[in-house]
């Protein structure tokens, strides 16, 4: 679910992206801004998950 909370962490996500240079799939953001708001892993295979800090990762 997407709440005002997720759009938070959505933000905060795309601007350390930004400033680090290193942007992601739109997509791939909200992905890891729903599974940090709700503190769950992503289950993937793509490394641009982690870009993201504290976001946990489950390669698969």
């Amino acid at each position: 679910m997407i709440d005002e909370e997720t759009t938070i962490v959505y933000g905060n996500i795309k601007t350390a992206l930004r400033k680090k240079g290193n942007p992601i799939p739109e997509n791939d953001i909200w992905i890891a801004a729903i599974a940090l708001r709700n503190n769950i892993a992503v289950a993937t295979r793509d490394k641009h998950f982690k870009e993201i800090s504290k976001l946990s990762i489950k390669h698969w």
